[in-house]
């Protein structure tokens, strides 16, 4: 697929079947994540913990539904695969190196075929579960910042004929 087609195709799935991801697929996606640009080359900042795990996913489900106090919410919409990115670096750099891994994991997912969708905030709560944090093979000293969750689209999505972002301003500051 050309490049920009896979922009164009790239969406949030909130819909998946139950059918698991291929090891060859997620092993494609997590070699997207290492060519991301990383702020000084701080590589050995960032941890990546893959989750196929039935009862882990559940409890990633649970911390949404105990922070939003809705017993129906489901932040990963039934994907069999979550793929949550830590960082020892505290502040902004450290989100900025995670969110450039996500989006060449959320990139090269779109160019084999996978759902996917950038899951942000429940990954919060998940970070103050210290057991949790244990399970999912997280490093001491790293803080899980984000994540992407991965499977097969119950309905696929149609390319874009046009962004989605139709507000943000351009300015040429040209001579």
């Amino acid at each position: 697929m050309q490049f920009c087609d896979v922009l164009k195709l790239r969406v949030s799935t909130r819909d998946y079947t139950e059918k698991s991801v291929p090891a060859a697929a997620v092993k494609a996606v997590l070699e997207a994540a290492l060519y991301a640009p990383v702020g000084m080359h701080c590589y050995d900042t960032l941890h990546l913990s893959v989750i196929t795990d039935k009862s882990v996913l559940e409890r990633v489900r649970q911390c949404a539904v105990k922070a939003s106090g809705d017993a129906n919410a489901d932040p990963l919409h039934g994907a069999p695969l979550l793929i949550v990115v830590s960082s020892s670096q505290k502040g902004d750099i450290g989100a900025l190196n995670v969110s450039c891994l996500i989006e060449n994991m959320l990139l090269a997912a779109t160019d084999l075929g996978l759902g996917n969708l950038y899951v942000r905030g429940v990954i919060t709560e998940v970070a103050k579960d210290k057991a949790l944090v244990r399970d999912m093979k997280t490093p001491d000293g790293f803080t899980p910042v984000a994540s992407v969750a991965l499977g097969y689209a119950a309905t696929p999505a149609a390319p874009r004929e046009a962004p989605k972002n139709n507000v943000t301003k351009i300015d040429y500051v040209t001579d």
